[in-house]
């Protein structure tokens, strides 16, 4: 097949990226600190999932070594001892067509790139949330995967206000999923409830590594749908993912919450580090 991009002539090729041509892959995106992920066989874990979920053959035997690998050298080649890594696994290149050779290898592409750092008062005071009209699409053959198909995040970004550090996202059923790029909990008489994802939305590391601090802590926690109407019960609420960490929620649309102590607990374990032991 012959290729122009931009007006310029590429010329002939026998196959493309599946990744640009049909979102075909996975991705993880881990913080690195010193020179190291707190979080990387929980991240090679869910890239081994996600890879098995779409039929795309394992890059290597040990996923941990290999992202482990692209870690060490690009910490190198940088000099940048804590950034962000993201790593993009997608199946083989092939000609135009939804059709695949599953026996091909698949292709990795790693990216590296300095940390954002955010406001203390973030943490401390919490932040701004907007409800937003964008929705996470429903299907169960793909919910909870870090896949490439995020053109709804896109969109529901593209929608978000400059006086709300992020948004809500709900589903066409009505069930509140998950931020633009972050996971969400609800806090009400000391217990935490989050979002069932089994229809809709990312399992995020850090979502997991908050449940399995509240299990180890014996704090109460409920994994469940949650109705907008619902959000008027809750007393606190926080959002987190693998970069930010974790942050309180002041107040989401017009609806203010307090940080209470148990969100206060959740996110200062997180930016202590404590989540991690």
């Amino acid at each position: 097949m012959w290729v122009m991009e931009n007006n310029l002539s590429i010329g002939e090729v026998n196959d493309w990226s599946r990744a640009v041509q049909f979102g075909d892959g996975v991705f993880e995106t881990m913080a690195i600190k010193d020179g190291r992920s707190q979080a990387l066989n929980l991240h090679a874990n869910r890239l081994s999932l996600g890879l098995s979920a779409l039929y795309i053959p394992l890059p290597a035997d040990d996923l941990t070594s290999l992202l482990l690998s692209y870690i060490n050298q690009l910490v190198q080649l940088s000099g940048v001892q804590s950034g962000v890594l993201k790593i993009i696994v997608s199946r083989a290149n092939s000609a135009r067509g939804y059709g695949f050779n599953s026996s091909l290898k698949p292709v990795v592409t790693a990216f590296y790139s300095t940390r954002q750092e955010y406001p203390v008062s973030h943490y401390q005071d919490g932040i701004a949330l907007q409800k937003l009209h964008t929705q996470c699409s429903v299907q169960p053959q793909l919910a909870g995967l870090k896949h490439l198909n995020r053109l709804e995040n896109v969109l529901a970004k593209n929608e978000l206000s400059v006086d709300f550090f992020d948004g809500v996202m709900s589903n066409y059923l009505g069930n509140i999923i998950e931020c633009t790029a972050s996971n969400i909990f609800f806090e009400k008489q000391s217990k935490l409830y989050t979002p069932d994802l089994l229809v809709s939305g990312v399992a995020g590391i850090m979502r997991l590594l908050i449940m399995q601090y509240c299990k180890k802590n014996r704090i109460p926690l409920s994994v469940q749908d949650i109705n907008h109407a619902d959000v008027a019960s809750y007393e606190g609420a926080f959002i987190c993912n693998s970069l930010m960490g974790a942050m309180p929620v002041n107040i989401i649309g017009k609806q203010e919450l307090t940080i209470t102590p148990l969100v206060r607990k959740i996110t200062d374990a997180v930016r202590s580090g404590k989540i991690y032991e």
